[in-house]
């Protein structure tokens, strides 16, 4: 419920505690006297359309009045077929006397569409008012065949809708229109966007509808300006994404997306509104513009069983193999990589790692990953899997070749690559016998004390914690040291910078006083002052003088304390006169009283003002 705002008649110095009283005293009264109203006043309920009579392009409002109530009611309108009717009704509450008798009343209006002519009888149907049921009476809406007018307005609607179709579209293309189960293409998803169409910004990037398909995610897009296309000039943003087919049978794929556009009036729409006429568009307000791509049909292919490899594993696309080891020569216990590549295009994203299984040779630990190429589609680059492989025996160990194999969507079978095998020789590894123990060496460290081993030879391929160096740190490379030395580092540039913070406040308050100084010489030029234009000018020379010569004090020095100063500061003889005579006229006005007031202000000003500048 809406309420106007009561405009106030109580006088103005009223204070704001008993505004607030009055104003929650008059609500409890409104509120009291409603519901007496209501009370008083028997429950009803009136139906109607408004107008009763429409053509089948116009709409009508349906409005349900409850008299006697300002309770919300619970109800469902009857569904009438030929009519729609929305389920968002405003609400209008009144309270009012009519006669000296007491009337409250509730408004409902839904917004009905018609689709087809006819006459349509809404029936009676039942409203819950809190514990009681009110019937609501039937009511009747005659939907005429469209007037010549309403043909007109119905053909400019479809040519603009139809405008607006080429003003803003989505393309979406792919290299073949059709995928195989689990396959993934290379698609762009491009947005069109007419020059003239006065769009503010991109509210979201393409959403695909279509649960039979996964994509990509999409990041910034590709802008391309001044594309061609019905006639127009269009900026087209493209985006590139990964396509994967998920079940076999035909599918409908579809994407939308929504802008951001101006608008000159509030009633401006995307379908009525005259901005495609409009060079410059107005700054008016903007509204949303959800674009609705083209339903493309798509066949997905089930993968053929006939051919198929035993150790096939989902692997779609075009494919090269590669497999090397990082040394051909190791100890027993030591770690071998083995680098299995993959490169071409394809479902990379899909593919798993080849299987390699441990014997009594080698054992085999499980793969890692990594992908180089295009990270966003994942559909071309070169995929590596790296296993260690750690040897169980002594000898010529071979690396087994490893067979990968994958279905070709372009030539629609199945192929198989294998790699190299890898002769690898494991020497075995070194005993120890504590019996005979070598000589020590003069300089190296005696190993009396030490432990005997026996037989030691690394088994797993982890190699356990890597220092890089057996000699000790040095204080200077002790992180805790440096962390130390920061405390008196920081307490001397606080102090530093609380210092220079201090000297800048006094020199930014010296500056205040010398621009007030000044401001008061002029005034009192235009107020025809000499005493105030002198005592100012005083003050700043004492101000200047004070500055330049570090003087603790200004305010005290004399006439002759300023001009010894002004010797002090190499000063040329011919300011020092100046300086002194104008100091003379200062002591006269201080001393004499009004007999300087007939000397021109405008010369006196002058000539002061030029004196504090040349000071040195």
């Amino acid at each position: 419920m809406f309420k106007k705002p009561l405009r106030s008649s109580l006088p103005f110095p009223l204070t704001v505690r008993a505004c607030l009283f009055l104003t929650a005293w008059t609500s409890l009264a409104l509120s009291l006297h409603s519901g007496l109203m209501a009370q008083n006043q028997a429950m009803r309920a009136e139906a109607s359309f408004s107008p009763p009579s429409i053509t089948v392009s116009n709409g009508t409002t349906y409005k349900v009045v409850l008299f006697g109530t300002q309770e919300t009611p619970q109800g469902a309108i009857p569904s009438i077929p030929g009519l729609t009717i929305s389920n968002n009704p405003q609400v209008f509450r009144t309270a009012s006397f009519r006669n000296g008798t007491p009337s409250v009343k509730m408004e409902m209006s839904f917004q009905v569409k018609p689709l087809k002519q006819g006459t349509f009888i809404l029936p009676s149907w039942d409203l819950k008012v809190g514990s009681k049921t009110l019937r609501v009476p039937e009511a009747s809406l005659q939907v005429l065949a469209p007037s010549q007018q309403d043909l007109i307005r119905l053909e400019r609607e479809k040519q603009q809708r139809e405008d607006l179709k080429q003003a803003a579209f989505i393309e979406f293309d792919a290299p073949r229109p059709f995928l195989f189960e689990g396959e993934t293409i290379l698609a762009t998803i491009s947005l069109f966007l007419w020059d003239r169409l006065p769009v503010t910004r991109i509210e979201q990037a393409p959403v695909k509808i279509g649960d039979s398909f996964s994509m990509t995610e999409l990041r910034q897009p590709n802008e391309k300006r001044n594309v061609r296309r019905n006639g127009k000039s269009y900026t087209v943003f493209s985006w590139p994404i990964g396509l994967t087919a998920a079940m076999a049978g035909d599918h409908d794929l579809t994407f939308k997306t929504s802008i951001r556009i101006r608008a000159n009036n509030p009633r401006n729409s995307p379908f009525n509104s005259p901005f495609f006429n409009d060079p410059f568009f107005g700054f008016g307000r903007e509204e949303s513009l959800e674009i609705l791509g083209p339903k493309q049909t798509i066949e997905v292919r089930a993968l053929p069983m006939k051919g198929r490899p035993a150790g096939f594993q989902g692997a779609i696309g075009s494919f090269t193999s590669l497999s090397s080891i990082d040394v051909d020569r190791v100890s027993l216990g030591d770690p071998v990589r083995l680098t299995f590549e993959l490169s071409g295009t394809g479902n990379f994203s899909a593919i798993p790692a080849p299987q390699i299984s441990s014997d009594k040779q080698l054992k085999v630990g499980p793969p890692a990953f990594s992908f180089e190429g295009n990270q966003l589609t994942k559909h071309e680059g070169k995929q590596s899997f790296e296993y260690i492989l750690t040897p169980l025996s002594a000898g010529l160990v071979e690396i087994p070749a490893i067979k990968f194999s994958y279905f070709d969507p372009l030539e629609e079978r199945f192929l198989s690559t294998r790699t190299s095998a890898h002769p690898l020789r494991v020497d075995p590894g070194e005993n120890w016998n504590s019996a005979n123990p070598q000589p020590v060496v003069e300089g190296e460290v005696s190993n009396e004390d030490a432990v005997p081993t026996v037989d030691l030879f690394q088994t797993e391929s982890d190699p356990g914690e890597w220092f890089p160096a057996l000699q000790r740190k040095t204080l200077l490379e002790n992180t805790n040291f440096w962390l130390l030395q920061l405390i008196p580092l920081v307490g001397f540039c606080s102090l530093s910078l609380l210092g220079f913070r201090r000297k800048t406040a006094g020199i930014e308050k010296q500056r205040q006083k010398e621009n007030a100084l000044l401001r008061q010489m002029k005034d009192s030029v235009g107020f025809k002052d000499a005493p105030a234009l002198l005592r100012a000018f005083r003050d700043l020379l004492r101000l200047r003088i004070a500055s330049l010569r570090k003087h603790p004090n200004p305010s005290s020095l004399s006439s002759e304390e300023i001009l010894s100063l002004l010797r002090l500061g190499n000063n040329p003889e011919e300011i020092i006169q100046e300086a002194r005579e104008l100091l003379r006229s200062c002591d006269d006005q201080e001393f004499a009283g009004n007999e300087l007031a007939r000397q021109p202000l405008e010369s006196l000003y002058r000539t002061s003002h030029g004196l504090l500048k040349k000071l040195k």
